[in-house]
């Protein structure tokens, strides 16, 4: 059972299910409860002391007193509220003492041992419109102990609409240990315009090493169409952790396919390998003829780390029905180019399949030692078990001693992708 009023429930005791009924109360607290000592000890400091008329002189009619005018501009029993929203139209006194409160607000958030204080402080100072507070709630959102003053820090940056704040917002989001701190700053983030907040979100996900963090910052940016200034933050996340991936991935093919194209054109010419393999990975998703025609690009470049090139292999073989298999076909088997040959061999050995196993097994006998060298190559992209005993017979002809590196290189690999495979199997059935 919660109780609003339960200080076990404010110390993080009380189940989850409890902490929004016990934050609901603390809000309440704020003008009635737990912090009115304190916000009276405040005022006491700030609020000149009343004065009584000096006593008639004996024989004379005390003056009458006169009525009570209002309370100057700012004083905190005008508007109800503990801190004045602006300096403006204050007298110099009266300014005075604002400010003397607001910075008592920011050192009771930053050093009073009770987190109730330090909470009170932290909504206090969330209606105080002065831009003075926002590091110390800043401060408090990254480092405070206790959640409750974290989760209110952010809110109350939120209600200053201080810019600042959304970067350290979108990182309690992704990372604080508290899933309520963590609510928290999701509905502090939304309080903020979008077209305010956008460019801070970017520069949080452009600066995070922590993919948690990126992870909200990339939702907060796809949430709505994609624009030219958010596209940037798209083509990056190509590059993502996995589950970031998959928000990009998704994101990437919404868009208009004109538009689509052109980003994946620039991711797989970015200089970040990560961005050109999940290019690449996206284009085998969109799979159409284009597509496929830009992945054969990247896998055939002179020059292309292996982690790309691996992912063109796979999304080739995923994509063989939109390649012209039979063309490589007949170019493997009777262009009278030798490169022409040679890349048709690989591209063969890449795509897999029955037909182009019977290509490559006859090129690994052909007259020439370069066709044969590229067959043995393709047989390890093709990774088929059946071609091991034609690769330990040319391992034995001398005539293949200039390829024989490759021969016994290719058979390794082949025989322990064979091991791995019973070993899972045999581990399976366990």
């Amino acid at each position: 059972m919660c109780y609003a009023n339960d200080d076990m429930a404010l110390l993080g005791s009380p189940p989850r299910s409890c902490v929004k009924q016990a934050t609901a109360g603390l809000v309440v607290a704020v003008g009635f409860g737990l912090a009115l000592g304190f916000t009276e000890s405040v005022l006491a400091q700030t609020t000149p002391p009343k004065t009584s008329a000096p006593a008639a002189p004996p024989g004379k009619a005390a003056t009458p007193e006169k009525p009570p005018t209002q309370p100057p501009p700012g004083d905190p029993e005008r508007d109800g509220e503990a801190v004045p929203r602006s300096n403006e139209s204050l007298t110099p006194v009266a300014r005075a003492d604002r400010d003397a409160y607001v910075q008592r607000l920011i050192d009771a958030l930053s050093h009073d041992d009770a987190f109730k204080v330090r909470l009170q402080a932290a909504v206090l100072l969330g209606r105080s419109n002065d831009e003075r507070a926002a590091p110390a709630l800043i401060s408090a959102l990254a480092s405070d102990a206790h959640y409750t003053v974290r989760a209110a820090s952010a809110t109350a940056l939120a209600n200053l609409n201080e810019q600042r704040g959304i970067a350290h917002i979108v990182k309690a989001q992704g990372v604080d240990r508290e899933a309520f701190v963590r609510e928290e700053a999701e509905r502090a983030l939304a309080k903020f315009e979008r077209v305010e907040a956008l460019p801070s979100v970017v520069a949080a996900y452009n600066g995070a090493e922590d993919s948690r963090v990126r992870k909200v910052a990339l939702a907060y940016v796809v949430a709505q169409p994609i624009t030219p200034e958010t596209e940037p933050v798209l083509e990056r996340a190509l590059g993502e952790t996995p589950e970031n991936f998959d928000i990009t991935k998704g994101a990437v093919l919404k868009l208009e396919p004109a538009r689509m194209m052109a980003l994946l054109q620039r991711g797989i010419d970015h200089h970040d390998a990560a961005v050109r393999r999940g290019a690449v990975n996206v284009l085998r998703g969109v799979n159409n003829e284009e597509a496929a025609r830009l992945v054969l690009g990247v896998y055939e470049r002179d020059i292309e780390v292996e982690e790309v090139r691996a992912a063109a292999r796979e999304s080739l073989r995923a994509m063989r029905s939109l390649l012209p298999i039979q063309q490589f076909v007949k170019e493997a088997q009777s262009s009278s180019e030798r490169y022409a040959r040679a890349r048709a061999i690989k591209l063969l050995g890449v795509v897999g399949g029955d037909e182009a196993e019977k290509v490559l097994l006859a090129a690994s006998h052909d007259d020439e030692i370069y066709i044969r060298g590229s067959a043995v190559l393709a047989m390890q992209y093709l990774g088929s078990q059946s071609v091991i005993p034609t690769l330990e017979k040319l391992a034995s002809d001398p005539d293949n001693a200039r390829i024989l590196l490759q021969i016994r290189s290719v058979l390794k690999h082949l025989k322990d992708a064979r091991v791995a495979q019973t070993g899972a199997s045999g581990g399976g059935a366990q």
